[in-house]
C-alpha cells in the first residue's frame, strides 16, 4: 500500500483564519479535478493542521477561484481529535466560509469531564457554541463526570481502587 502526501498549503492561501495554516493530507489515493476545484482523497485519509487531526475513509475537498477552502465532507468512520477532545460521526463537514464544523450521524463529542451525543452536532468556531440535534423520536444525550473533570493530586480518592 503506497501512502501519499500532500501539503495543501496552495489550497488554504487566503482562506479564513481558522485554516490560514499549512494542512497536510496522507490518503492511499488522490484525485484532483482542477476544472471542478475539487480535489478527493480516498483510503486511511489523515488530515493535520496545528493540533487537529481527522481520520476518515474519503476527503473531498472543494476550492476557491483564490485556492482557499471553501468547504470540506469527510465520510466514513470519521473520527476528530483536537488536544483533549474527540470525536466521532458518519460524516463531517467543514463550512469554511461561514466557519462551521457539522458531524452528522450517530455524532458524539467527548472530552474530560463531558460527553455529547445526537444525531447532529453542530459547532460554530468563531462563536465557539455548539448545538446538538435529535432525529424523530430520539432524544440528545449529555452525561457529565464532575470527578474526571477536577484535577488531582495523583492521588486516588478514598475508597477507589487502582
Amino acid at each position: 500500500m503506497i501512502r501519499l502526501a500532500f501539503v495543501l498549503a496552495v489550497l488554504v492561501a487566503g482562506a479564513c483564519p481558522a485554516w490560514a495554516g499549512p494542512v497536510t493530507i496522507l490518503a492511499d489515493h488522490l484525485d484532483v479535478w482542477n476544472n471542478k476545484k475539487q480535489a478527493l482523497f480516498t483510503g486511511n485519509v489523515y488530515l493535520k493542521r496545528d493540533d487537529l487531526e481527522l481520520f476518515c475513509d474519503k476527503l473531498r475537498v472543494f476550492y476557491t477561484e483564490k485556492n482557499g477552502i471553501e468547504h470540506a465532507v469527510a465520510r466514513g468512520h470519521v473520527r476528530i481529535r483536537q488536544g483533549d477532545k474527540r470525536g466521532h460521526a458518519d460524516k463531517a463537514e467543514l463550512d469554511n466560509q461561514r466557519q462551521i464544523l457539522t458531524l452528522t450521524g450517530h455524532a458524539v463529542m467527548e472530552q474530560p469531564g463531558g460527553r455529547i451525543e445526537g444525531e447532529t452536532i453542530i459547532y460554530h468556531i468563531q462563536q465557539r457554541t455548539t448545538e446538538v440535534l435529535q432525529g424523530k423520536g430520539e432524544r440528545v444525550k449529555m452525561s457529565i463526570d464532575e470527578n474526571s473533570s477536577r484535577k488531582t493530586s495523583g492521588k486516588a480518592p478514598s475508597g477507589a481502587s487502582p
